[in-house]
């Protein structure tokens, strides 16, 4: 982003930070950027991080909660959103506790029948195809390969 040419006040900071709540949730990293990119301090930024926290406005729970929801149903697995939940500030404890809320194996099966059909893949070079397939989406190996032979838990 590019520099502001002056600094915004706080009220103005605040009134920013709820703009971007009131499109979407936010992480507080996010946030923290954003705000800093328009030229606020990391204390002023720190306290009205601090306020939208208290009153629940902003939450890196409910973010991580409504992302890994919003994501699964994209087709994309378990790794690819651990990861991408890191690189937006969410705790590693908070992000292990809203991945087990999902059927990994259902919806790496969802995937691949969307993708492929409802038939299991028979020959060798189909099931690498495949295989490959769910890897790059964010599947475990082991995901993948359930999902492959439809087999159950």
């Amino acid at each position: 982003m590019s520099e502001p040419t002056s600094p915004l006040s706080p009220v103005a900071l605040r009134s920013r930070a709820l703009a971007f709540l009131s499109r979407r949730e936010h992480t507080r990293q996010e946030l923290r950027e954003k705000l800093a990119a328009l030229g606020g301090s990391a204390a002023e930024i720190a306290a009205i991080l601090d306020e939208l926290a208290e009153r629940n406005w902003q939450s890196d729970n409910r973010f991580a909660e409504a992302y890994v929801r919003q994501e699964s149903r994209k087709g994309h697995g378990p790794l690819n959103i651990r990861q991408s939940l890191k690189q937006r500030g969410v705790d590693e404890e908070l992000i292990a506790d809203v991945l087990m809320t999902e059927d990994w194996l259902e919806w790496a099966r969802l995937t691949r029948q969307r993708k492929f059909g409802e038939e299991p893949p028979t020959d060798r070079k189909e099931q690498v195809r495949q295989l490959r397939f769910l890897q790059y989406r964010g599947f475990t190996s082991d995901q993948c390969r359930k999902a492959l032979r439809n087999l159950e838990d």
